[in-house]
């Protein structure tokens, strides 16, 4: 119990500072989650108002949306095809959450 103690004293400076880059970087993921589900319901009614004609236009049309509000410091490491597979990913939690309230994989 000693030696635990010991060792957040030694390196409570480091546990802050990483406690404080996972509180932002969990506040960065949901201000992106926030504006992909607004680019999807945006493509939503460009497709309405026939400006997006398929469901791979509108797609397309959101990764790339996505892509461009992604912080440049990201878009280094994060290709094209994982922005993709992230689109995809919050549109089926959508679709589960659209279908009974509830993020439960019921879709």
């Amino acid at each position: 119990m000693e030696t635990i103690k010991s060792f957040i004293w030694e390196y409570r400076f480091v546990l802050v500072i990483a406690a404080a880059l996972g509180s932002y970087a969990f506040a960065e993921w949901n201000g992106f989650k926030a504006k992909s589900y607004a680019l999807m319901l945006q493509a939503k009614s460009l497709a309405k108002d026939a400006v997006l004609k398929s469901g791979d236009e509108q797609v397309e049309w959101v990764i790339k949306k996505s892509y461009q509000i992604l912080p440049k410091r990201w878009t280094i490491l994060i290709s094209e095809e994982l922005m993709r597979k992230v689109v995809f990913f919050l549109y089926h939690k959508a679709k589960d959450y659209l279908d009974d309230g509830e993020i439960n994989n019921s879709n």
